[in-house]
């Protein structure tokens, strides 16, 4: 076994020590391009809903999980060589990305691939950025997602959905260490036109926290309407709005040092309650 089929495997492992196996079993869907090899081997795990247990590793969860697997790969030693002379702890992009969605559906998958796309063509995606991004109904009813604004790519969307955040999945939170380095999941969460609009007047962890409060969480509903038609959520965003110096601080910290915020959510969702 090479270095690139080795360290494949040992990645494949801990995703599903993590998040169990697909479905079906030992499926993915493959990535390809045609224009040159942006980043080989890379596909979607569909990873079905997991039943609660016993298992102290394994978490319960309701939704389906798409989620890439091929970012995080080196190409070679020399690869691994250069990126930890120059310091660097995580290995290759750093990250893999996934969707959180309530049923088995075919648009999570594609939607990843045209994100991978724009990684190996330059774009930078980082925890806590937005971008925009949508859906619109195909001829056979199905869903497709797409990233830009449908005025210019003359497209009708579908829904209220019109953006599109990346932060690390707050539960079950896994470090991931593999003999090539560290990396992490970011989780695409889709918002409407409003909630990108405060979101930007503030920041992700903002928005974040107030769909946490909802139930919505990381979880993307495609046809949701926005939190803010609503009276009660407007109100926790008023609330929310008014711890804003702690949480812009918070968000600062976890941003540029990496410091887990799956907790730092939780106890902010408890204080609500009790306060």
């Amino acid at each position: 076994m090479n270095f690139w089929e080795r360290t494949w495997e040992e990645r494949g492992d801990v995703l599903k020590l993590a998040y169990g196996d697909t479905s079906p079993p030992e499926t993915v869907v493959s990535f390809s391009w045609r224009d040159r090899i942006r980043c080989p081997g890379a596909c979607a795990l569909p990873l079905p809903p997991i039943e609660a247990s016993r298992d102290p590793i394994r978490h319960r969860r309701d939704d389906w999980l798409y989620l890439t697997m091929g970012l995080s790969q080196p190409l070679d030693r020399k690869q691994v060589k250069a990126e930890r002379e120059a310091g660097k702890s995580y290995s290759s992009y750093g990250f893999e990305l996934g969707f959180i969605v309530p049923d088995q559906c075919d648009w999570p998958a594609d939607a990843l691939y045209g994100f991978v796309t724009h990684i190996t063509d330059g774009v930078e995606i980082k925890w806590g950025d937005r971008f925009a991004f949508g859906f619109t109904e195909q001829a056979d009813g199905s869903l497709a997602g797409f990233t830009g604004h449908p005025e210019q790519l003359g497209v009708t969307p579908f829904g209220s959905i019109r953006a599109v955040f990346f932060w690390r999945y707050l539960f079950p939170d896994w470090d991931f260490v593999t003999s090539t380095g560290k990396f992490m999941v970011l989780i695409a969460t889709v918002i409407t036109e409003r909630e990108w609009q405060v979101a930007k007047e503030t920041t992700t962890a903002h928005l974040l926290l107030l769909l946490c409060r909802s139930g919505v969480g990381q979880r993307t509903l495609v046809n949701r309407k926005c939190l803010f038609d609503s009276p009660r959520w407007q109100d926790e965003w008023d609330k929310i709005k008014a711890r804003d110096p702690a949480l812009n601080q918070t968000a600062s910290r976890c941003k540029i040092r990496r410091f887990h915020f799956g907790a730092t959510i939780l106890c902010w969702c408890i204080s609500f309650l009790i306060f």
